[in-house]
């Protein structure tokens, strides 16, 4: 019985982006049997736009489409495939997923296929996860547009958004970087903040500085009236659209496009689809959104979204000269992610029971690579704000060249029989792996109980003949060395590489395994979205002596008493480990509790100061996401915080010193160019040495080093040796 695939293609009637996002989809699933197609009430220029064809079955109806499925997936005839695009996971966002249900059982029951392609999520709520569930379970192949979606739903695969897919570029699947291109284009939505005068006055010089027409275009006819504002306000031309003739109006804009040098915007789709006709895209944002940076990651470009709240117009220009000196590899990326997407396209065609491969297809396959290969985490993750956790979620939410990250949980901070059970399943999946040939095993630890339990994780791991990495974290880990030197000694020589974050910890680290084998790299964060600037002053991390809260408290209450009508507020977010430490009513401070990790970096991106005076640390991940977020550190010299605070780029104090945190709170609160000159500083050392992109391929090279090592031994445990000292 011929196929029928049964596609909803409805969308935002008055974006063209809906229209190429569908387009291509319905293109690819021609291959696979006879379209049915649900468009409701769409314009006729919507369905021009999606190029619909003769032996297309369309749709303005929902009951008959519906009946119509109903009977293919009794007959054993229908798949069913979700449009793609943004769920928006509200109840009336989720209509289709839930009213599809009874479909989607009866299409899986008869063997048909169910399929996401190219989906991405709005927002990340736990009721809405829920209701998904069974809808997502039923699918036969997910394929999400970011990770933080794959992430979200737990289930799936990564692919770059549809819409790079396409090009009516002269040149085919290539863009053209070195045609002559004299237009930037500029396009931003309706719904944010009009941009700044700063935001107006870069774009106005990059036009000028390289002889470019400034073309004010709508992609979106709801954003018309402010392109014709910007077009205005920058001195350029508009391309207007009165919301008919889609076809036409994405023609007339790709053929600007394709003489673009740059396309500024913050809406996703203009962004992309200027890149696949050759443009630099330059996501100028206004407000804090991540969407564009995330789907871009996907198709493996980083770093195109330049926030400017508070950047002056000069600082706005730079970042777009760097983006621009980028267009070759941007470019080369635009073409390896429509050469994905054709894999993608043939995994599909395989679950509709098609026999399409990616060299069957209009474009060159994937050039002949090695195998992924997979490195697996042990520790924890989870919504939990700072330290190793956030460790593992950044490494989980970045696309790394060569390597798949998983994460093995052996703890979630349940103790007892919990966390037996726990460690046990840990255990039996690190029994039950295989691939030793293209696995590295990391497991994380810090001191205490997690050496007995990763440790023995990490000990199993060897033993199974992986190779093996020793992520240490622990902020007293020196102490606990000289306490327990037998178990360290074991546990780390079951690594072929130790992993630190500091010097002290390296060279305690080489008391117990050869000093090659010990590799110091700090953790890393991604980049932070600032927001407006605000009076506040942020600690985060346990309310504990160690981490000198009793210290902070003295200080802030001196500051206090000395200006008793300071605007400032002192905001300590963190669990109670040690609730002597504080004494009530400090005055100008709020305790807010621990906080999970995204509320933190929210009040991060509002504070103007962040605050660590601890007397005993390792690398604290809150400081690094304070320097992302555009923060004026103030911390203590102890474990490897002088190495990332020593160049200017913070304020050091000593710990215990009450009277010298005081002063340092005093000159950052009042000396607004200080603090200042102190968050440029930290930015540029946060670029080059603690971001994702800094950090994330050198770790990617020890993890490649240790299958390397794993190749030259034997998979047994080296016999114990202590080192002097110990």
């Amino acid at each position: 019985m011929p196929r029928q695939i049964f596609v909803p293609a409805r969308g935002q009637y008055d974006n063209i982006g809906d229209i190429v996002l569908r387009r291509q989809l319905l293109t690819w699933l021609r291959d696979n049997g006879q379209l049915h197609v649900y468009v409701g009430k769409s314009p006729e220029g919507y369905d021009a736009g999606l190029q619909l064809r003769p032996g297309d079955i369309r749709y303005r109806s929902f009951v008959p489409w519906y009946l119509a499925a109903i009977g293919g997936a009794v007959r054993g005839s229908a798949s069913y495939v979700f449009k793609p695009g943004e769920i928006q996971l509200t109840v009336r966002g989720m209509k289709e997923h839930l009213a599809m249900l009874p479909v989607l059982a009866l299409v899986r029951a008869r063997r048909g296929a169910v399929v996401r392609v190219g989906v991405g999520a709005r927002n990340f709520s736990r009721l809405p996860r829920m209701l998904m569930g069974p809808s997502v379970a039923l699918s036969s192949v997910s394929f999400w547009r970011d990770t933080a979606t794959a992430d979200y739903l737990g289930c799936g695969e990564i692919m770059p958004d549809l819409a790079f897919g396409e090009t009516v570029s002269p040149s085919g699947s290539t863009p053209e970087p070195d045609r002559p291109r004299d237009v930037l284009i500029v396009s931003m939505r309706s719904d944010r903040p009009y941009p700044s005068a700063a935001w107006r006055e870069a774009v106005r010089q990059s036009a000028e500085r390289r002889g470019l027409q400034i073309w004010a275009v709508t992609q979106v006819l709801r954003d018309d009236d402010r392109s014709a504002r910007l077009a205005e306000d920058l001195g350029g031309r508009s391309l207007r659209w009165d919301g008919t003739a889609h076809d036409r109006q994405e023609a007339r804009l790709r053929s600007l496009y394709r003489r673009a040098a740059l396309a500024v915007s913050d809406r996703l789709h203009i962004l992309v689809v200027a890149a696949t006709e050759g443009a630099v895209p330059v996501a100028l944002t206004v407000d804090s959104s991540d969407k564009i940076a995330r789907h871009f990651a996907a198709a493996g470009i980083f770093d195109i979204t330049v926030p400017t709240a508070h950047r002056s117009a000069q600082e706005i220009a730079e970042r777009v000269d760097e983006l621009l000196a980028r267009r070759a590899q941007i470019a080369e990326q635009v073409v390896a992610a429509r050469v994905k997407l054709q894999v993608v396209r043939a995994r599909i065609g395989a679950a509709l029971g098609s026999s399409l491969t990616p060299e069957s297809l209009s474009v060159p396959p994937l050039p002949p690579a090695s195998p992924r290969l997979t490195a697996i985490h042990v520790g924890r993750r989870g919504e939990v704000a700072g330290g190793m956790t956030q460790v593992l979620n950044g490494y989980l939410s970045w696309t790394f060249d060569e390597f798949d990250t998983r994460v093995i949980a052996s703890r979630d901070g349940s103790k007892g029989l919990r966390a037996a059970l726990l460690a046990a399943a840990a255990a039996w999946r690190i029994v039950r792996m295989n691939d030793r040939q293209r696995t590295v095993i990391v497991v994380h630890l810090s001191q205490g109980g997690s050496f007995v339990r990763e440790g023995a994780l990490l000990l199993l791991a060897r033993a199974r003949g992986f190779a093996t990495v020793a992520q240490l974290h622990g902020s007293t880990f020196a102490a606990f060395a000289g306490q327990k030197p037998v178990l360290v000694g074991r546990v780390l020589r079951a690594a072929d590489i130790v992993l630190t974050l500091s010097a002290q910890t390296s060279e305690i680290a080489r008391q117990f395994v050869p000093g090659d084998a010990v590799v110091s790299l700090p953790n890393a964060v991604p980049s932070g979205t600032p927001r407006p600037k605000e009076k506040i002053v942020v600690f985060g991390g346990a309310i504990s002596h160690r981490k000198g809260v009793d210290v902070l408290a003295t200080a802030w209450q001196a500051l206090r008493d000395q200006r008793p009508d300071d605007p400032w507020t002192l905001v300590l977010a963190g669990p109670t480990i040690d609730s002597d430490v504080v004494p009530t009513g400090l005055d100008g401070a709020e305790f807010v509790g621990p906080l999970g990790h995204d509320a933190l970096m929210a009040l991060l991106e509002r504070s103007s100061v962040a605050v660590l005076p601890s007397r005993h640390e390792a690398m604290p991940m809150f400081l690094l996401e304070a320097m992302a977020r555009g923060n004026c550190i103030v911390s203590t010299r102890v474990g490897g915080i002088p190495s990332v605070l020593g160049s200017g780029s913070g304020v050091l104090v000593s710990p215990g010193d009450a009277a010298m945190l005081q002063a340092a709170l005093e000159k950052v609160t009042t000396d607004a160019n200080f603090r200042h000159d102190i968050v440029r500083r930290a930015e540029d050392v946060f670029a080059a040495t603690y971001s994702a992109a800094a950090v994330f391929p050198q770790l990617e090279r020890v993890w490649k080093s240790a299958l390397e090592l794993r190749s030259h031994r034997k998979g047994i445990i080296p016999p114990l040796q202590r080192r002097p000292g110990y």
